[in-house]
């Protein structure tokens, strides 16, 4: 049976206006939510997803499918019922993101990868150029030569951060490779004294030491406040002079378990992104922020199943015949992310392969135990990357 691919990660560009972004937003922290749970049975706590990359991925497939499978997508990927508004939420997500400037680049790129013999449907590829997924005709028999392409492809977009994403083994009777690298690195706008990070402890919901890290700390003036309806304390620290990009760090309140917190993120209404934010002047908070670095890799198809999208997985049942006139399905979805964050910034990238077959005395925030993060756009609030720290180590 022919197999088809696509590494995605995500790739937007500047802030529309008019649109929505809540659905999205809602399945972002869904996706993380049902991630955490898979991975924490495993044992593994520390979790970095891009969960836009996610979403615009299976946007893509769902304008190749049918039947339940198109049901599915429609319902779990949150689709406006209106076809034309949700070719615009697509359209929007690939433009929303995409920045170089001084202190804040982000950066991405997309492409396909086809073999010159297989038949794929030009309105597939049309929608797929729509959202500047760039178009190549490839032997895609020739798996050594394939797989050096897209890993340089991926490479050279998030610098060199990922790369391997995909080995010559994993090509083998690939039909279509669709790609898309993420980079992302950015200047806190408030930086951390080096000189003030210190070694201590790292608590669990508990109370309980579980570890060291090193403590970084400021004092700078930040969103904050509580949020009783999730569950815990909040703070936002912006990047670059314009502050476009920000990470929210979301402490669970004592004696609250972190799948609590992410279950109640999942289920609560997103209200609470807005609430915490003043209009009026910031005042100073002394930060107490952990250095931290994760490398995540996930496979998305088990989180994805929890969350309601089962058919598209299913060689018996799913339904993509806008793709090409062979019957495909999905069989891989696997998502490398990592994230540094220091005293200066933020570094970021992600790639996700997704496989097809045939068939103190002033205000203080204390990040000393278990909490989850965000990186959002502000002025869309779209959420880019989302994760959870919650295994101390000294980096």
């Amino acid at each position: 049976m022919w197999k088809i691919i696509a590494l995605v990660s995500l790739a937007s560009a500047a802030p529309t206006s008019n649109i929505d972004f809540t659905p999205l937003n809602d399945f972002s922290l869904k996706l993380l939510y049902n991630t955490y749970a898979f991975q924490e049975s495993y044992g593994q706590k520390n979790v970095v997803i891009s969960p836009l990359s996610i979403w615009s991925m299976f946007a893509l497939l769902a304008e190749g499918s049918s039947g339940d499978t198109f049901n599915e997508l429609m319902s779990e990927l949150r689709f406006p019922n209106d076809m034309r508004v949700t070719a615009a939420l697509h359209s929007a997500v690939s433009g929303i993101l995409l920045r170089r400037d001084q202190d804040v680049t982000l950066d991405g790129v997309s492409g396909m990868f086809a073999d010159c013999n297989l038949n794929i449907h030009q309105d597939f590829c049309q929608y797929a150029k729509n959202f500047d997924t760039q178009v190549f005709l490839v032997d895609t028999s020739n798996t050594t030569l394939l797989a050096n392409d897209i890993n340089n492809f991926i490479c050279r977009v998030t610098q060199g951060r990922i790369a391997e994403a995909v080995s010559p083994r994993v090509l083998e009777n690939l039909r279509m490779i669709l790609v898309d690298g993420l980079y992302f690195k950015a200047n806190w706008t408030h930086q951390f004294d080096p000189t003030q990070t210190r070694e201590e402890a790292f608590y669990n919901y508990q109370g309980k030491k579980i570890g060291s890290v090193n403590m970084m700390y400021h004092k700078a003036p930040h969103n904050n406040g509580d949020l009783p309806q999730i569950g815990a304390q909040i703070l936002e620290m912006p990047y670059g002079k314009n502050e476009q990009l920000s990470m929210l760090i979301l402490l669970p309140f004592d004696g609250m378990p972190l799948q609590k917190l992410l279950e109640n993120l999942s289920r609560e209404p997103l209200t609470w992104l807005n609430e915490f934010q003043t209009s009026e002047g910031l005042s100073e908070i002394d930060c107490y922020i952990p250095r931290f670095k994760i490398t995540s890799k996930s496979d998305m198809i088990p989180p994805l199943m929890y969350m309601g999208i089962r058919n598209i997985f299913d060689y018996g049942k799913a339904q993509m015949p806008g793709i090409s006139d062979s019957p495909l399905y999905v069989s891989t979805t696997i998502q490398n992310v990592n994230i540094e964050v220091t005293e200066e910034g933020t570094v970021a990238a992600s790639s996700t392969v997704v496989g097809l077959e045939d068939r103190i005395l002033s205000q203080r925030f204390e990040a000393n135990k278990e909490f989850v993060f965000l990186i959002r756009e502000k002025q869309s609030g779209v959420i880019v990357f989302a994760g959870v720290y919650a295994e101390p180590s000294l980096v």
